[in-house]
């Protein structure tokens, strides 16, 4: 197991900055994930960490050596990639025996490190076929199976469920954690997708352009996001965001502002219909889930986004009706006209 260490890290490529001065700590055995939208940096960050992009500019410290100007060989990390890069010609056993029997192991010690890992990860009826006889779940599975064998530092992970199906990929996300809780190894993943984030991590880092927006546990971030950009990517449905002037002056006063807010964000699940709600809204779709319906509709001239709420179970709003909304203050988000979060005078409560 290690820790990690980033320091002022910056990545260029010729004229282009793609991380911009990167401070990161990863304790021994976290879970962190990278999330943020493609081209935000994540992936470049990793392969930094990883040895195989050098640094522009900074330090990267793994159990606190400098392995900035190391190879990717002596830094002790294992990557397990989207693309699974297995070799088509060998089999299950030769591709997770692969790296071991060439950093010369002995066969014995080979044998076993491999049947450890395919009872982990319940790929023992599978080491004699070959990767094209796999399901895309069992492929990924071995591929993660050849990072186990060689007891890695670090595992990394980069976007590693992107090419399985929904289901499959809600399953592997549970065996991806139970994995990390078994072998209590520190891993970083880096995703887009912030619900594998939000239920994988112990500790998120939120990236916009080659710079840290936001670090902490999934739920900090869920119930104070630092800004409006991490406000609307944490959470599904997003939350919504209002300008201030889109709201009546019987709203404001009750909401008690503050002078400098520019946009107010609710989400989803945080509103609810109301007889004697202050926000009206024009109801254009709704989604009937069953357990659940998300409906979607426009408030009053604010009609250049969706407004969108959750109700649990099922509904008797109809498609271009009108329904009466409210929230409560303790779950309304603030921000100001650069983004930044602007704190209300309420008690929040964990949702």
């Amino acid at each position: 197991m290690a820790t990690l260490k980033l320091q002022q890290v910056v990545k260029r490529f010729d004229a282009t900055t793609t991380l911009h001065g990167i401070d990161l700590e990863v304790q021994d055995g976290e879970f962190v994930v990278f999330v943020g939208p493609s081209g935000c940096g994540k992936s470049t960050l990793l392969r930094v960490i990883a040895g195989l992009e050098p640094a522009t500019s900074g330090q990267v410290l793994i159990s606190g050596q400098d392995v900035t100007d190391r190879s990717a060989a002596e830094r002790g990390c294992a990557m397990v990639f989207q693309s699974y890069a297995l070799y088509p010609h060998m089999s299950v056993y030769d591709n997770m025996a692969f790296g071991l029997i060439n950093s010369g192991v002995k066969k014995a010690e080979v044998q076993s490190k491999v049947g450890e890992a395919a009872r982990m990860l319940r790929l023992e009826e599978l080491l004699q076929r070959k990767p094209t006889q796999l399901s895309g779940g069992q492929r990924q599975r071995v591929a993660i199976g050849r990072a186990i064998v060689r007891d890695p530092k670090l595992f990394l992970f980069d976007e590693p469920l992107s090419n399985l199906d929904a289901e499959l990929r809600i399953s592997m996300r549970a065996e991806i954690r139970d994995l990390h809780t078994r072998l209590g190894t520190t891993m970083i993943y880096v995703t887009h997708d912030q619900v594998e984030a939000m239920t994988m991590a112990d500790k998120i880092v939120v990236l916009r352009a080659g710079k840290v927006e936001q670090i902490g546990a999934p739920l900090d971030l869920y119930n104070r996001p630092a800004n409006s950009f991490v406000a609307g990517f944490i959470g599904s449905p997003r939350m919504n965001f209002l300008p201030v002037t889109a709201l009546d002056a019987t709203l404001i006063q009750r909401l008690q502002l503050p002078a400098a807010a520019h946009t107010i964000g609710i989400r989803p699940e945080h509103v609810t219909p109301d007889a004697a709600g202050a926000i009206a809204l024009q109801i254009t779709q709704i989604e009937r889930m069953g357990g659940s319906s998300l409906i979607r509709g426009k408030i009053g001239h604010h009609q250049e986004s969706n407004f969108e709420f959750v109700v649990n179970g099922q509904t008797d709003l109809q498609e271009r009706s009108s329904v009466l909304l409210d929230f409560p203050k303790a779950q309304l988000h603030c921000f100001g006209a650069d983004g930044a979060r602007i704190e209300l005078d309420v008690q929040r409560h964990a949702a």
